[in-house]
């Protein structure tokens, strides 16, 4: 029985194999087939898609990949592929057919109505929304909303191919915000492509449409790249990039939307010089002002009907702005953010103690050496106009400890260590600051203000010093006032900004 069954099998397989299986295999060969929807339009030139083939056998896979034409941006896959990413992959089990979704990019949000009086720049912090808890609906809890007239972002980075890229993906448009953190009450939904801070953002400019708000490139610790991105042959496409990421609103595959941001804040520390790192070169004088005028000849090109505004961190001390070319910079931009504060601070651990964002010079003929009134001579007196100028001032103290009395409450004292503040030594917030309940001091030839509880000492801003900056804004005709960075207050030192917007008020004096 077993000799009968293999000789039965054998004729069997002999018998199937001389069937022709020609017919099976041309019907396991699918066709994929592409087209393209514009949304919201009629036109059928939004963009094209390319496929790695055209027919394929059963399971094998084909590659997609959507490109968009000018003035439109890739959104998302419908039919059989689905979601953002782009390329995408179409495994063929069948006939199949996938559309490319475009959406325009041509239509950017009316600009918000002109200001008047001075402006007011606040740093929004993309980190703020983690161990700080800063969220964008705390803009409206402490006030600060009803004061700004511009929040500037911080930070977007330089990547390695020296394009501008975000350096937190999740916080900028990932991240969830339910109904109670959200600035509008409304959640967010798990399928709504723009969450994140720049979705939050964007609702805080409907309901506050005063705010504008600017994307800040670079900062202390991602400012190594500028040096490079800023060569001549780098220039246009690192320029370009951030533009259109962060202008045309091209986040990532599927992530978009123009109305976040309102223009570019370029905050190169520092172009000639070291600053968190040395990578620099002697041309990037020349340079840095070529990178400028790029990027307002890209952004006037990107939105002829809507202004843009483009603006910079610009250094107070002189060793640093002789660098810059601060008149021709001053006329391509719509004006320089002074950071006018860190003159002394944790790098100085021994002391002396000083003055941290001192509006004039102290009485100390030795230790007085920076003021912020000191630097905006510099730069008027360089050919700078007052009104290219918003004046600096930290929402943050710098402190030292086991300082001596010196007979004058701490300052100009030796140091014997950094006392711990929140989040790092020797740095606090000012709503931190408020709470202490250290006798407080104030420097009558400075126009500054310190805390000194006969061994702690901590420079720092109060609301008397911000009414006298303020102030000082309004005589010598700035633009207006910058700070860093909105977690830090309560609402206390944006008041004492709001109660001098009016010079002439009671509440300024």
């Amino acid at each position: 029985m077993r000799i009968v069954g293999r000789f039965v099998y054998a004729l069997i397989l002999s018998a199937l194999s001389a069937l022709s299986l020609a017919p099976f295999a041309e019907a396991s060969a699918f066709a994929l087939s592409a087209s393209v929807l514009c949304k919201g339009s009629t036109a059928a030139d939004c963009g094209t898609v390319s496929q790695s083939a055209t027919t394929c056998k059963r399971n094998c896979i084909i590659t997609v990949q959507a490109y968009p034409a000018s003035d439109w941006l890739f959104d998302h896959w419908e039919g059989d592929a689905a979601g953002a990413s782009n390329p995408t992959t179409v495994r063929m089990t069948s006939d199949k057919q996938v559309t490319a979704v475009f959406v325009s990019n041509s239509a950017p949000p009316p600009p918000p109505p002109p200001r008047v009086g001075p402006e007011v720049i606040g740093y929004f912090v993309q980190w703020g929304i983690y161990a700080r808890d800063y969220l964008v609906q705390d803009v409206v809890k402490t006030g600060a909303a009803s004061t700004l007239s511009v929040i500037n972002y911080a930070f977007a980075g330089i990547a390695e191919d020296l394009t501008c890229t975000s350096l937190d993906t999740f916080a900028d448009w990932g991240k969830r915000f339910d109904a109670s953190e959200s600035v509008d009450g409304i959640g967010d939904t798990v399928t709504q492509p723009l969450k994140g801070n720049f979705n939050q953002l964007k609702k805080l400019k409907a309901l506050y449409p005063q705010i504008r708000v600017l994307i800040s490139i670079g900062g202390w610790s991602d400012s190594d790249r500028f040096s490079d991105a800023a060569l001549p042959a780098n220039r246009a496409k690192f320029v370009e990039s951030c533009v259109n990421m962060f202008i045309k609103g091209q986040f990532a595959a599927g992530i978009s939307d123009a109305g976040v941001f309102d223009g570019i804040d370029i905050d190169w520390e520092y172009p000639g010089a070291c600053g968190a790192t040395c990578n620099w070169r002697p041309e990037d004088t020349a340079n840095f002002t070529a990178l400028l005028q790029e990027f307002r000849d890209k952004l006037v090109a990107a939105s002829p009907g809507r202004p843009l505004l483009l603006t910079i961190g610009a250094p107070a001390a002189k060793q640093y702005h002789d660098k810059i070319d601060l008149v021709t910079v001053s006329n391509i931009v719509d004006w320089m953010n002074l950071m006018t504060y860190d003159f002394h601070g944790s790098w100085e651990p021994s002391g002396p103690t000083n003055h941290h964002a001192n509006l004039y010079k102290g009485n100390h003929a030795t230790l007085a050496t920076l003021s912020a009134a000191d630097s905006v001579y510099d730069y008027v007196a360089k050919g700078v106009l007052p009104s290219k100028i918003a004046l600096g001032l930290p929402f943050y103290g710098r402190g030292w400890a086991r300082v001596p009395d010196g007979g004058v409450h701490g300052l100009y004292q030796t140091a014997g260590s950094l006392p711990r503040g929140t989040y790092e030594r020797g740095i606090e917030d000012y709503k931190v600051l408020k709470t202490k309940g250290y006798p407080e001091y104030w420097d009558a030839t400075a126009r500054a203000s310190w805390l000194y509880n006969g061994s702690v000492f901590w420079t720092f801003d109060s609301p008397q010093a911000v009414r006298e900056k303020m102030r000082f804004i309004g005589a010598q005709e700035l633009k207006g006032v910058m700070f860093w960075e909105l977690s830090g207050d309560d609402g206390t030192l944006n008041k004492a900004i709001a109660d001098c917007l009016d010079l002439s008020s009671s509440n300024c004096q």
